[in-house]
């Protein structure tokens, strides 16, 4: 794992994969580079340069507070200038997702194209009222938090089939120090700020719009919204996958990739 410093904030990050083609992997809010392997695997087996990074605020990189899209879509910029990258192609996962599209919307000369996985646009009561108790929750206690997330992850067969490693799981989540749980509650009040449905038509990349049937958070009628704003964008769905797709299905997630830019 490498590191860099922009604005004053560490972060994490790694490469993998020989190119010459670029992809950047955006974490869903509380991934970590780790959850991408069996998907980084894919895409270097097929040629391509896999770039990774934690967020500032997630668990690798500094949590200095003040989060929001566009900063994180700045220090993608920031990461690309470091490693001597001018364009890339984008791959993100829910809070990856929308910080995929800030950065097409602002950075529209960086990016070959946008593969957006249950990401959406803008919120509305339920998706708001699910964050906000995933924020209250980080700032209780680390076993509620993972908990009160769970549900909203993962379809009802993936949870029935991992129970023992989900429950295993929270040991792990339990471990983290209080620094991660208030970053969490951050990066959820940088979601709830989200505000890019008006901003769709100016992105100018070919975009992928993916929805995981079973996803109760970010469902297919965020994904349409996606769909009709971004010029020519296309949609796919995953049969069978919760929000977390990435997790529970990686190799769905590779093929509607890899499928997209002809690999």
């Amino acid at each position: 794992m490498e590191r860099f410093t922009t604005e004053g904030c560490g972060i994490a990050y790694e490469m993998t994969g020989p190119g010459p083609r670029t992809v950047a992997l955006l974490n869903g809010i509380a991934m970590s580079v780790s959850h991408w392997k069996p998907i980084t695997g894919r895409l270097a087996a097929a040629g391509f340069r896999v770039l990774a990074h934690d967020m500032r605020g997630q668990l690798l990189s500094d949590k200095p507070g003040d989060y929001s899209l566009e900063g994180h879509a700045r220090d993608l910029a920031a990461l690309m200038d470091r490693l001597g990258i001018p364009r890339l192609h984008v791959l993100g996962t829910s809070y990856g997702a929308e910080v995929g599209l800030a950065f097409a919307r602002d950075f529209p000369d960086r990016v070959e194209s946008l593969v957006l996985v249950d990401g959406v646009s803008e919120t509305d009561a339920l998706l708001s009222a699910a964050v906000e108790s995933w924020s209250r929750a980080a700032r209780t206690d680390p076993g509620l938090f993972y908990r009160t997330i769970l549900p909203w992850n993962y379809s009802a067969g993936y949870i029935a089939a991992n129970r023992e490693a989900l429950d295993r799981r929270e040991a792990v989540i339990r471990s983290l120090p209080p620094e991660y749980f208030e970053a969490f509650a951050g990066l959820c009040e940088a979601f709830l700020r989200i505000d890019l449905t008006k901003d769709l038509g100016r992105i100018r990349s070919p975009a992928l719009v993916i929805v995981a049937e079973k996803d109760i958070l970010k469902h297919r009628g965020f994904a349409e919204i996606l769909v009709r704003g971004i010029p020519g964008a296309r949609l796919t769905e995953i049969p069978g996958a919760g929000h977390a797709v990435a997790v529970e299905n990686p190799d769905a997630v590779a093929d509607a990739a890899l499928g997209f830019w002809g690999a």
